[in-house]
């Protein structure tokens, strides 16, 4: 590039001394060739500003405040970067970010606001294999935070441009929603354009701002800086907006589950008359929950041939969930024993491996048929496990060479996967595969 057009990151502080240095490494180590990083520091009594004294590239102001929102708005009165952001001291930037922010802003007609991804990292910096969900479709979507929120505020940057037309941050309100207000006016204006690339971290942690309320008061506040938003009570943007969260406060899908759920137990004890007085408000209720936890399973059962191939097709068909790629990184067991269609495990062992043996359940009511497990030991295919039946299952791999003793690492991919908020509505956005039980090893001794 020719001209490396100049970029500004604003970084509000207040006792972060112990992330703060690795926030400022990450903005010094993409070697971009004119970058502007302000700290804009709240008068820390941690070892911030000893921390940030050891970095002549900065520019530090240190001063009592109101927060966050007079942070950042005082920082970005000093800049004089064309392209602008803000990173908070506990997050930091992936490598090359500002090179693939230049590349896609760097031109006459690029966009004026840019969304790359976001990877959640833990307390200590380590990737979790969640990113945030990341994706933009209009105005009235980013007002609809019910539904989710989608813009992940530390994969964000925009022309100074867009920043002093829509207004800096609303020192008015606490530090809990202020981007979501900000990109609340972007939004008004603009488009948030992707860079299907990791831009950021956002790190995850018991003293981060949102970690310290439930998640049902952090949407009560949401909703009530989107009202700011809706326009006048004659428009129909309102009206729709209202209709929306009237709906989402009602909950149907949830009463709809309770509904089956006693209905199938009333079948169970043979009470026919009361399962269909329970099931027929949950079809009215949420006809599609109903189809899928009643017909689909028994449907998908009795499915022969073309009509089967039909059913998967017509699944596929549904584009995946910006909520559900999310999580398409993720190779750990999850907390209920669900695996994913990627299952990374790591093992010591002190002698050499002659086999493995991977017990689990398979639920093939909603993954796409035939399924089957893919097995990898130190990324040396071992074997193919076709699974036709739903149940428990267990399957022994022996090795053709035994793995050598040190770590040893076992790698199983699944054919398919199903999310079950497709089918439930049930807020599971999970890609599910399996139910995991146990991988052991069977070692020459």
């Amino acid at each position: 590039m020719t001209s490396w057009p100049r970029i500004s990151i604003v970084t509000p502080s207040f006792n972060q001394g112990r992330f703060i240095k690795e926030t400022v490494d990450s903005v010094l180590a993409q070697g971009y060739p004119n970058i502007e990083h302000i700290v804009v520091d709240g008068a820390s009594t941690d070892d911030t500003l000893s921390i940030l004294g050891g970095y002549t590239h900065l520019h530090v102001i240190s001063e009592p405040d109101n927060g966050q929102a007079e942070a950042i708005n005082k920082g970005f009165r000093l800049a004089t970067g064309a392209i602008l952001g803000f990173l908070n001291s506990d997050d930091t930037l992936l490598p090359d970010a500002l090179i693939w922010l230049a590349g896609a802003m760097g031109k006459g007609s690029a966009p004026d606001i840019v969304m790359g991804r976001c990877r959640f990292v833990d307390e200590e910096g380590h990737f979790i294999g969640i990113e945030h969900p990341s994706c933009f479709v209009s105005h009235l979507r980013v007002l609809q935070v019910w539904k989710g929120h989608f813009i992940p505020q530390p994969a964000v940057f925009w022309r100074r441009e867009v920043w002093e037309r829509c207004g800096g941050m609303d020192e008015k309100l606490g530090s809990q929603w202020i981007d979501y207000d900000l990109f609340c006016r972007f939004s008004m204006r603009y488009r948030f354009e992707p860079i299907n690339q990791p831009l950021a971290t956002y790190r995850l942690h018991d003293h981060s701002k949102s970690m310290r309320c439930t998640e049902d008061t952090r949407l009560e506040e949401a909703i009530r800086i989107s009202r700011k938003y809706w326009g006048p009570v004659w428009s129909l943007r309102f009206w729709r907006l209202a209709t929306s969260l009237l709906w989402f406060r009602l909950d149907r899908v949830g009463r709809a589950r309770q509904l089956i759920a006693l209905a199938k137990e009333a079948k169970r004890q043979g009470k026919i008359h009361r399962a269909w007085i329970c099931a027929v408000p949950a079809l009215l209720l949420a006809p599609d929950v109903a189809f899928y936890r009643i017909v689909y399973p028994a449907l998908r059962e009795r499915a022969l041939g073309s009509f089967k191939s039909a059913l998967d097709r017509w699944r596929r068909l549904n584009r995946i969930d910006p909520r559900t790629a999310v999580y398409m990184d993720h190779t750990d067991v999850w907390e209920d024993g669900r695996v994913g269609p990627h299952l990374v495990l790591r093992f010591e062992s002190i002698e050499k491996v002659k086999s493995i043996l991977i017990t689990g359940e398979a639920d093939l009511s909603y993954v796409r048929q035939p399924f089957s497990l893919n097995v990898s030991v130190n990324d040396r295919r071992v074997g193919l496990k076709n699974l036709k039946e739903n149940g428990p299952f267990s399957v022994r791999f022996d090795l053709k060479e035994p793995a050598p003793s040190g770590q040893i690492t076992v790698e199983i991919r699944a054919s398919s996967w199903f999310v079950p908020h497709f089918y439930f509505k049930n807020g599971d956005l999970r890609p599910i595969s399996w139910r995991f039980q146990e991988v052991s090893l069977n070692r020459e001794m």
